[in-house]
């Protein structure tokens, strides 16, 4: 008979498809690839974050943590960003103990780690995402995964003189770091699992181990329940669990609403009840071999009506949990270092680039760095930081001086060669020359030379024949296809390379890497686009799927246009 711990690895192994919620957001820089409307540069528009220049008027010390998987940049104590960088590294070890891999793992390379901005308060992310409701933020990018959590936590309980209440709600409220531990779900499934399954189990997994509890001795808890959904678990009509696996019909409104908190409450029944053991699995499978999904609830479930019923008694509690101590635990290993005073006269900026910014942002953040690369003109970080921000604003020249500077302090700046490729292909796209595409050639083919792990290196190579509009010779499609590992978490990603295997008349490819896109939700607008593309696959209509697949693109270029 299977273990507990065996049932929820096996299910757990199967979640895989990235959320699109206010927390998640999609920001290109100029010159790199483009994405859907559905995962289309977010909050555009909007007032500029002036406040966020002066959010912080006492001097704060800023310091650096680099564990295997993340790189921190935190405005607080150096004790503090450490105890911060081990957490987070030991999430993504708990995660990997569960998934039966390596722990830590295979080297990623740094451009590959997560890189988090932990600074000011709620009111200061919010003010950076664009809505006060925003308490933390992820943005899945390819080789530039960024996170926004405050460094000041909420303290708005203080006075609170119930102790046990306190204590329980900072063990399962939602804060910005499980706010990350959430988000992080996704980004390390869909980077280690190509698979896909529906809105409702993605998001309750995220939730099921969002909570994971970590103790000192390297245990760790899972199971406990996300107090910041109870609200809507008990308040709410449940979900029909007809309609939740009918993917035919659209969830939206309170139901799309609710299947986040019905969604938890769903995969920790089916986890935990040992009289329900392997059906989850069983049912996970059905659906990546074709099956419908109602239809291989009905069979591998029974009957729905039963479930739903032993579901609204499930949630009156208690709700069991699992401790799981692992063998021979070691403690991540955490480099600090305090950032230089270059690095912090220009970290704000940097903060907003790292965001995204629109044309007019792009210009603020450049009037507030510029001649911060003279200055400081012996500082690497600082020549890197100036010059992508010059870019941004289509100030090629200063960006490249700057840029030549770095090259200078450092002949194999990886990440200057980067720049650089970025930089030329900004150019070419603003003054509409694609002979300017081959200018940046040099550049990210260096970059990949010293990083062939860097997916931005090898996209960006690739890109400079597809924007060009000529022939793709195979070193770069071999670069192309060869960072999947590194960038499968990246929907943008996904639908280039997709793309480019369409072209090849590699049908059966583009459609596992669309899959993951196409059915992760009820018949969203945008999603279904993707989805006609995977059933024209299937009907052997390759030209078909690529006139709808110019279409996702054409959409995409008439949004930024506007």
């Amino acid at each position: 008979m299977l273990s507990l711990a065996t049932v929820i690895v096996s299910s757990f192994r199967q979640a895989v498809e990235a959320e699109r919620r206010i927390v998640i957001v999609t920001h290109r820089k100029p010159g790199e690839y483009k994405v859907i409307t559905l995962f289309n540069k977010a909050l555009r528009a909007g007032a500029f974050l002036v406040a966020l220049v002066s959010a912080s008027i006492a001097h704060a010390e800023w310091w650096e943590a680099e564990t295997s998987h993340f790189i921190i940049v935190s405005e607080s104590s150096k004790e503090d960003t450490q105890r911060f960088a081990t957490e987070l590294e030991r999430f993504d070890n708990a995660l990997r103990y569960m998934q039966g891999l390596a722990v830590p793992g295979p080297e990623v390379g740094e451009s590959n780690k997560v890189r988090v901005y932990r600074f000011g308060s709620t009111d200061d992310i919010g003010r950076l995402a664009g809505s006060s409701q925003v308490a933390g933020f992820y943005i899945p990018r390819a080789g530039n995964a960024v996170s926004f959590v405050p460094a000041k936590d909420d303290d708005s309980d203080r006075f609170d003189r119930n102790l046990d209440r306190r204590a329980l709600r900072e063990k399962t409220e939602l804060t910005p770091a499980r706010i990350l531990f959430h988000e992080y779900i996704h980004h390390f499934m869909l980077q280690n699992f190509s698979t896909s399954y529906p809105h409702w189990y993605r998001e309750g997994f995220a939730e099921l181990y969002g909570t994971l509890e970590l103790f000192d001795d390297g245990t760790f808890r899972i199971g406990n329940v996300p107090q910041h959904r109870g609200e809507a678990l008990f308040a709410l009509s449940d979900v029909r669990l007809t309609r939740l696996f009918d993917h035919n019909k659209r969830l939206d409104g309170q139901d799309l609403y609710q299947s986040y908190s019905f969604g938890w409450l769903l995969a920790h029944y089916l986890n935990f009840n040992p009289e329900r053991r392997g059906q989850l699995a069983a049912y996970l499978k059905a659906l990546n071999a074709g099956e419908d999904s109602l239809t291989a609830a009905k069979r591998i479930f029974g009957d729905l009506d039963k479930l739903q019923g032993e579901l609204r008694k499930y949630k009156g509690g208690p709700f069991p949990t699992m401790d799981v101590k692992p063998a021979h635990y070691v403690a991540p290993k955490v480099v600090m270092r305090q950032l230089t005073a270059g690095e912090e006269a220009v970290m704000r900026a940097h903060i907003r680039s790292e965001r995204g910014v629109s044309k007019r942002e792009a210009q603020q953040v450049v009037d507030e760095i510029d001649g911060k690369d003279r200055q400081y003109s012996d500082n690497l970080a600082v020549q890197l930081i100036t010059a992508e921000a010059y870019t941004d604003a289509g100030e090629f020249a200063k960006a490249e001086a700057a840029l030549k500077r770095a090259l200078v302090i450092a002949p194999e700046s990886q990440e200057a060669n980067v720049l650089m490729g970025n930089m030329f292909m900004a150019r070419a796209k603003k003054e509409k020359d694609n002979a300017v595409y081959a200018q940046a050639r040099p550049w990210f083919s260096e970059a990949y030379r010293l990083d062939p792990k860097d997916p931005r290196a090898a996209i960006g190579y690739y890109m400079t024949y597809y924007q060009a509009r000529e022939a793709i010779p195979e070193p770069a499609l071999i670069a192309l296809e060869s960072v999947f590992d590194y960038s499968s978490y990246d929907d943008g990603y996904r639908l280039v390379l997709a793309r480019q295997l369409l072209d090849e008349n590699k049908g059966k490819l583009a459609r596992s890497v669309l899959a993951p896109l196409a059915f992760s939700s009820h018949k969203e607008a945008e999603a279904n686009k993707v989805a006609e593309v995977v059933d024209a696959i299937d009907a052997g209509q390759i030209q078909d799927a690529r006139t709808t697949m110019a279409a996702i693109f054409a959409k995409q270029d008439e949004d930024e246009g506007k």
